[in-house]
């Protein structure tokens, strides 16, 4: 292989990872931002259940009263 082709393919596989790279990279932070998203709805769900929870067990007390 002549060495002008040899580093045309080199540069196309150096730039191939790069970028493969990259998009490893953007996944990864997508799915740590997905995975932010889904803990902050699950506490917001779970601080609603607890509110729901004490609402209702205060109105059991008032009406056993």
């Amino acid at each position: 292989m002549s060495l002008r082709i040899k580093a045309v393919v080199d540069k196309f596989v150096q730039e191939l990872k790069e970028a493969l790279d990259a998009d490893i990279q953007d996944r990864i932070m997508k799915e740590r931002e997905m995975q932010s998203y889904i803990e902050e709805r699950e506490r917001e769900v779970a601080e609603g259940e607890a509110a729901w929870k004490a609402e209702l067990s205060r109105r059991e007390v008032l009406f056993r009263s």
